[in-house]
Order: C-alpha cells, then sequence, then structure tokens
C-alpha cells in the first residue's frame, strides 16, 4: 500500500489524538468549561457547526436526504467492485487501490474516529 494512503487514513486520528493533548495539558483554564452550563453551551456551538457544515441552515426535503443517504452505498459498492474486478484478474491500478483504501476508511475508520473521540472527551 502506498505510504501517502496510509498516512491520508491516519491523519484524522493523529489531528483528533493533537487536539485532545492541547485540551488536556496545553489550554489555560479560561478556556476549558467551567460549569456544566458553559460545557452545554459549548457542544451546543459544536453541534451548530457540524449543523452548518452538513448543509445549511433549515431542513432538506426527505428524498432529498433519501437520495443521498442512498448514493453513498453504490458509489461503495462501484469502487469496492471495480477493485475485485481488477484484483480477479491480477493487476490493480494504483488510482483504484487508492480509491478502495479511502472508502475502507469511509466504511471502518470513521466509525472508529468517533469511537476513539467519545472515549478520548471523557
Amino acid at each position: 500500500m502506498d505510504p501517502i494512503t496510509i498516512l491520508t487514513a491516519l491523519l484524522p486520528l493523529v489531528m483528533e489524538g493533537g487536539k485532545y493533548a492541547v485540551q488536556k495539558w496545553l489550554a489555560p483554564e479560561s478556556v476549558k468549561p467551567g460549569t456544566f452550563l458553559e460545557f452545554l453551551q459549548l457542544r451546543q456551538l459544536e453541534l451548530d457547526q457540524f449543523k452548518a457544515m452538513q448543509g445549511g441552515d433549515g431542513e432538506s426535503y426527505r428524498w432529498v436526504a433519501a437520495v443521498r443517504q442512498l448514493q453513498r452505498p453504490a458509489v461503495v459498492v462501484g469502487v469496492v467492485g471495480t477493485w475485485c474486478v481488477q484484483a480477479a484478474a491480477g493487476e490493480v491500478s494504483p488510482m483504484v487501490a487508492n480509491m478502495a483504501s479511502s472508502v475502507s476508511f469511509y466504511l471502518f475508520g470513521d466509525r472508529t474516529l468517533f469511537y476513539v473521540a467519545g472515549k478520548a472527551s471523557k
């Protein structure tokens, strides 16, 4: 596997670890929430930021959300299927291998990252 692909797959985990280390040891006390209410306000700001990144202010139509959610598995099946066909033929192109590794991270690494981030915040 290409070293750049490995680094790309591990980069989000390293970034979360770096953020945790900065918050744990380097952040001044004025940045850390002092009360539970401040903690809730901070989490609400993070939630609002996440919603803004996910698609804007208002809710989308249900069919738009359904189509968007159904496109993800279809793309994954296409990429992994292409990789399987090329692997069965005996030669996988580097571009397809990199895309398959990205899709694998989408399937498995994202959940792992959320699990690790959840454990780090406790």
